[in-house]
C-alpha cells in the first residue's frame, strides 16, 4: 500500500500541473473579437476606422494591397513587433517605401487597435466586407 502512494504522487503532481497549465494552453489568445462575420470589438473598430484615415490609401481598402503590400497576409508573416516597427519607423522595400508614421500620434497611440483589426483580416476572421461595430 505504500508503494502505491509513493507512486500515485507523482502522478497527482504532474496532473494538477498540467490542469493550471492548461487555461493558458488553450485560452484564445486573439487580440479581436468578431461576431457575425463582420461585427468587430470596440479596439478592433477603432483600429479599422485608424487605418481606412491612414493606410488603406495604399494597403488596400481591405488590407488586400496595392501600392503596398498585402497586409492581411503579411500579418501571418511578420510578428506584432516587426509590425509596430514597421509602422513607427517606415520601412524601404523592393515595391517601394513606406513613411514612418512616429510623428503622427493617432496612429502611433492606435498601432495596437490597427493591428487587432489587421489580425482578424489575417486570420480570416472578417472577410472582404466593411466592418461594423458590435453592440
Amino acid at each position: 500500500m505504500l508503494f502505491q502512494l509513493k507512486s500515485i504522487k507523482p502522478v497527482l503532481l504532474s496532473a494538477t500541473l498540467l490542469l493550471i497549465s492548461a487555461p493558458s494552453v488553450f485560452a484564445d489568445d486573439k487580440p479581436y473579437t468578431v461576431t457575425n462575420g463582420n461585427e468587430l470589438d470596440a479596439s478592433s473598430y477603432a483600429g479599422f476606422k485608424l487605418y481606412r484615415n491612414f493606410c488603406a490609401r495604399c494597403h488596400g481598402t481591405y488590407g488586400q494591397g496595392m501600392v503596398g503590400p498585402n497586409l492581411a497576409e503579411s500579418l501571418n508573416v511578420i510578428s506584432k513587433e516587426e509590425f509596430f516597427n514597421t509602422v513607427e519607423h517606415g520601412k524601404t522595400g523592393t515595391i517601394g517605401s513606406m513613411p514612418a508614421w512616429s510623428s503622427n500620434a493617432k496612429v502611433m497611440k492606435g498601432r495596437e487597435d490597427i493591428y487587432n483589426y489587421l489580425k482578424a483580416r489575417a486570420d480570416g476572421a472578417i472577410g472582404e466586407v466593411k466592418p461594423k461595430k458590435a453592440n
